[in-house]
């Protein structure tokens, strides 16, 4: 049956199995424990029977037992003490008369060793010797020597528990104080079993509540339905601290399944910009190629070149957005670390002006820099630093008028430099603002045809700034221009 497979039937079987052996362990026990404490108070009070038996009377008389004596001295013993059951011993232990019945007697010689032990006190109490009667079990006695002119003559030995003793011993456990013994030791067991599977419950039932809200949960549910992620116990035993370990593992896979979900979303936004946003260059060359293999025949050498320039314009904005794309995805996905190293921020400003200078001046745009005349040495990625200026630069002039100006502007402080690069463009909407750091974002603003980017640059801007836990800020004014402005930490060569 499945209950026996539970956690706590487990642990009411194990206890009731302990109480059980405990308590019968407990009843072994007391029983030896008694039986040895009545021994020992039976062998103490009767230490001196021996020693007074062999004070009265000379039972061994020139190594012959005084069977008269034996005689009297064993009706005074019945009478004092009918359990008793004496032994006239030689001085080896061999059994020289007694008055008990003689089948009765299987043996012929007590070891000696338990009376020199009893003799000298060298033993813990009881001392049990052998019973002549009943050579199976050790029993209590009680023993002196014979002296006759200081000579040792054998020994007198008291049996103290005889057969009769057991009889009766055997009779009282039939007893009712034995039975209501025995009763209220089981009916304790009982007791104790019951009140174990009690709590057993109790510290269980917790569990199960744990069990069902595990195998309940359910990542897609919010955190109000979710019974493992609804609350958090305050920590008061194990139990508790696993409740609290269930509950953060559930958050962090609830957490982790939503971002698998806007992950997934974003694949799917991803694809779909993607494959349109390749579409239209590869069917523009395609449509300008099979014109060209159409007409060729009928076209003058201008329009064939006319033809095949918008087609290659097309296949290098392909080939740079397959670029761009490459490279934004290495970035999202931690592949590109940075390289974290000191560099003139002057001289890379430089180096990007020297490189849009020919673009700059074909599309009759100032391209400046405004700096302090001190060098600014910064910390960071020189290449992609370079990138993000390559990248606000080639944006500036996508979207600046002929006529206009483009400013790459450095200041710096005690701890870092900023870079500002402003345009006297056409501005972004206040709206739009928060939307151009996204991927395929282009703005709604009418843009001239051969001027049309690939929605990536800013994109790839933002995530090159978040690897060097920087932060990018814009301000524009419509037909005013544009500033991104973003800092670095400054390198300082005293520090160094």
């Amino acid at each position: 049956m499945r209950i026996f497979n539970t956690l706590y039937a487990k642990l009411a079987a194990t206890f009731l199995v302990l109480v059980t052996i405990l308590g019968c362990a407990s009843l072994l026990i007391s029983q030896s424990m008694s039986e040895t404490y009545s021994q020992e108070i039976m062998q103490r009070l009767n230490q001196s029977v021996a020693m007074y038996i062999t004070d009265r009377e000379l039972l061994i008389d020139q190594g012959s037992v005084n069977e008269a004596a034996v005689d009297e001295i064993t009706n005074r013993a019945m009478i004092l003490n009918p359990s008793l059951e004496l032994y006239v011993l030689d001085p080896q232990g061999k059994i020289l008369s007694h008055r008990l019945p003689q089948e009765s007697v299987r043996l012929n010689t007590v070891a000696q060793e338990p009376i020199n032990t009893y003799l000298n006190n060298t033993g813990t109490w009881p001392i049990l010797g052998e019973d002549p009667r009943n050579p199976e079990n050790l029993n209590v006695f009680s023993v002196s020597p014979i002296i006759q002119s200081g000579q040792l003559q054998g020994y007198i030995y008291a049996i103290v528990g005889g057969q009769m003793y057991q009889g009766l011993r055997d009779s009282v456990m039939d007893s009712y104080a034995i039975q209501v013994g025995i009763l209220l030791m089981v009916g304790s067991i009982l007791t104790a079993g019951f009140v174990g599977c009690l709590v057993f419950f109790f510290l269980t039932r917790r569990l199960k509540k744990l069990r069902t809200a595990v195998h309940q949960f359910n990542p897609a549910e919010s955190l109000e339905n979710n019974q493992l992620l609804s609350s958090k116990a305050s920590a008061k035993d194990e139990i508790y601290e696993l409740h609290n370990a269930f509950h953060s593992m559930g958050l962090q896979i609830h957490q982790q399944f939503e971002e698998l979900k806007t992950l997934d979303s974003t694949r799917r936004e991803l694809i779909a910009n993607t494959s349109h946003d390749l579409r239209t260059p590869l069917a523009s060359m395609q449509g300008y190629i099979e014109t060209l293999l159409i007409k060729n025949e009928t076209l003058n050498q201008e329009e064939r070149k006319d033809y095949l320039k918008i087609a290659f314009k097309h296949c290098k904005r392909l080939g740079r957005l397959i670029s761009e794309l490459f490279e934004l995805s290495k970035l999202e996905s931690n592949g590109i670390k940075p390289k974290i190293e000191p560099f003139s921020l002057l001289e890379l400003a430089h180096d990007c002006v020297q490189e849009f200078s020919f673009a700059s001046q074909k599309q009759q745009i100032n391209l400046t820099i405004e700096a302090n005349e001190s060098d600014c040495f910064v910390v960071a990625d020189i290449a992609l630093i370079h990138r993000v200026l390559q990248n606000l630069v080639e944006n500036a002039l996508r979207h600046t008028p002929q006529g206009g100006s483009i400013q790459i502007k450095i200041s710096d402080n005690d701890d870092n430099a900023t870079i500002e690069v402003s345009d006297t463009g056409r501005g972004i909407k206040t709206h739009e603002i928060p939307y151009i750091f996204e991927r395929y974002y282009q703005s709604h603003q009418l843009q001239r045809a051969d001027k049309i980017g690939t929605g990536l640059g800013l994109a790839i801007v933002k995530r090159i700034l978040d690897l060097h836990q920087s932060r990018i800020n814009v301000t524009s004014q419509l037909d005013k221009g544009t500033s991104f402005i973003f800092e670095l930490p400054q390198y300082h060569t005293s520090a160094a």
